[in-house]
């Protein structure tokens, strides 16, 4: 079998997920919300937290916001200087 027949065979077996844009659209402006108050604590733990519930609630909608770079920036800017975690890792 080559590697186009294994791909459309790993293809045929996928689930199909929805994305959830309504609950997307009512969560969404609630979480930039509380990113920015975790911010303006400058504790890198409060942030991590804000951080992974807005991580549980994008993947029960099926997909990250575009801006989802705004939680990895700010998660980074609390920490020190050689320090980075991956918003994944959380």
């Amino acid at each position: 079998m080559g590697l186009i027949d294994a791909a459309l065979e790993r293809q045929g077996r996928q689930t199909v997920r929805t994305i959830d844009y309504d609950r997307m659209s009512r969560e969404h402006p609630a979480q930039k919300a509380a990113l920015t108050r975790a911010i303006k604590t400058k504790n890198p733990e409060t942030i991590a937290k804000v951080c992974k519930a807005a991580i549980g609630a994008w993947d029960a909608c099926g997909a990250w916001p575009d801006d989802w770079n705004r939680w990895q920036v700010a998660l980074n800017d609390s920490l020190p200087y050689f320090q980075c975690i991956d918003l994944r890792n959380l």
